[in-house]
Parts: structure tokens; C-alpha cells; sequence
């Protein structure tokens, strides 16, 4: 790729605000992939370069922060305050019972429950925390059918995927779109802008994964594997024995610390 203009056989070089914005990004790719600070300080680090860098970047310091009080961005929150209250009241225990009944051992049957209901879920519920949720329901599932979690948690993961696009909340990129067209256009987009794209490729995906993809799917976890093994986390766990005469009988961890 060549910059700027050619004189004298020369090429010039990329001007300086190109290099701060590429070294930017390179800077962005490589603490995201080897995680040296967690991954939101690291999108934090960044809006913050770019406000300080801002003779080169062209972005001030309220642009920088600008995304916080954008609408999409609430929403999204707002979605994982949602997905966290279902969590809490029991649902994905019920959830996975009722999957376990419906499907017992037969593996076609437990992938046909966890697509549709991680699909159909993800178009109002935001496909992040959908996966987030059905992580310990498919987890269970194949606790309880001695089936490989692998075999469920990757079309899981699918299966949000496609189901967020079927409405304007099933996932963060079509609420950004939306605010993009709304600032750009004066016009976002409507709740079911994307419904009808969205089921044919959620059905398209579903019948893929349930007729081939399973076929694909490794068994990476055995059965009657834990998982507390399998991942090593056994180091990072520790084990409370509280005796019948304790004062600690009874209570909860959070009112017992």
C-alpha cells in the first residue's frame, strides 16, 4: 500500500495520527488476546489513550465518553440485570428439569431443547447473558443423562447466536445499529426490523446443528468427568467442614461472613 503522493521515486510516509490510531488497535488486538489486565480495564485503558491522544486521534475527552450515555448501551445493561433476576429465582434449575424429562438420554432430543430454547430466548433476552444462563441448565442436563457437556454447551453458544437476531435487543450489535441509523438517519430501527431474516437463519442453523452438527461437536468432557478436574480448578477451591453444633448451622455464606 502506498502513502501519500510518489515524488521523486520516493514514497511518503503514513502520517503520524494513521500510526497513533494503527498502534492504537494493535494495542487493543494484544490485550485482548493475552488478557495482561482484565478486559474491561483494558477497553477503559483505551478510551482513555484516545482522549489523551487526542491531537492525533481527533477524539476528545467527551467523545470518548460519550458511548455511556448512549441508549444502546443501557439497554444492554439492562439485559443483563434481566437475565441475572431470572437466574435468581430458580428458573434455570426448573428450566433444566423440565429438558431432562422431555429428552431423558436421547441426545437429539436434549440438543432440540437447548437450541430452541437458547434460540428462541436470545431474541428478548440479549444473547450474552442467555449464554451465560444456560451454561449450568446444559451443564445439568448432562450431569443428570451422563451425556459430554461439550456435546450441548457449543450449540448453545450457536444457537444465541442466531436466535439474537430475530428482535432489535437480541444482541448488542443490532442496538448499536439502531443508533447509528437514529443519529445518522433520524430514523432507528423498529423491534422486529429483523425478525423475518433472523427465523430463517435460526431455523437454517438449527436443523444444521441437530442433522450435521452434532456429528461435529467433539466429546471433549467425559461424562463422568468433573469438571472441577477437568479444568484444574481444584487449586482454587476450597472445602468447609461446619459440625452439627456449630453456630454457623443454618445460615448462609453471605450472612455468615
Amino acid at each position: 500500500m502506498r502513502w501519500g503522493v510518489v515524488a521523486a521515486g520516493q514514497v511518503q510516509p503514513p502520517p503520524t495520527d494513521a500510526l497513533v490510531v494503527f498502534g492504537l488497535v494493535a494495542l487493543a488486538f494484544l490485550a485482548f488476546v493475552t488478557e495482561p489486565l482484565p478486559i474491561d480495564v483494558s477497553a477503559i485503558l483505551l478510551i482513555v489513550l484516545l482522549a489523551v491522544l487526542e491531537p492525533w486521534t481527533g477524539i476528545s475527552s467527551a467523545e470518548s465518553i460519550s458511548g455511556f450515555a448512549s441508549e444502546a448501551t443501557i439497554t444492554v445493561l439492562a439485559m443483563f440485570v434481566l437475565s441475572e433476576g431470572i437466574r435468581r429465582t430458580g428458573t434455570v434449575q426448573l428450566l433444566s428439569r423440565r429438558i431432562v424429562a422431555f429428552a431423558g438420554g436421547d441426545e437429539r432430543k436434549q440438543l432440540a431443547s437447548m437450541i430452541g430454547v437458547s434460540g428462541l430466548s436470545s431474541g428478548f433476552i440479549n444473547n450474552t447473558p442467555v449464554v451465560a444462563v444456560m451454561i449450568p441448565v446444559a451443564t445439568d442436563v448432562a450431569n443428570r443423562t451422563r451425556t459430554s457437556p461439550s456435546k450441548l454447551l457449543l450449540p448453545v453458544s450457536f444457537a444465541s447466536m442466531f436466535g439474537g437476531m430475530l428482535t432489535l435487543i437480541g444482541t448488542s450489535t443490532n442496538l448499536l445499529a439502531s443508533d447509528v441509523s437514529a443519529r445518522l438517519l433520524g430514523e432507528p430501527f423498529s423491534m422486529f426490523e429483523f425478525t423475518r431474516l433472523g427465523a430463517v437463519v435460526l431455523v437454517t442453523a438449527a436443523v444444521y446443528l441437530l442433522v450435521v452438527g452434532r456429528h461435529l461437536v467433539p466429546a471433549r468432557i467425559p461424562p463422568d468427568e468433573e469438571l472441577t478436574e477437568e479444568y484444574g480448578m481444584g487449586p482454587y477451591l476450597t472445602e468447609v467442614a461446619v459440625g452439627a453444633a456449630a453456630p454457623l448451622v443454618d445460615q448462609r455464606v453471605a450472612s455468615a461472613a
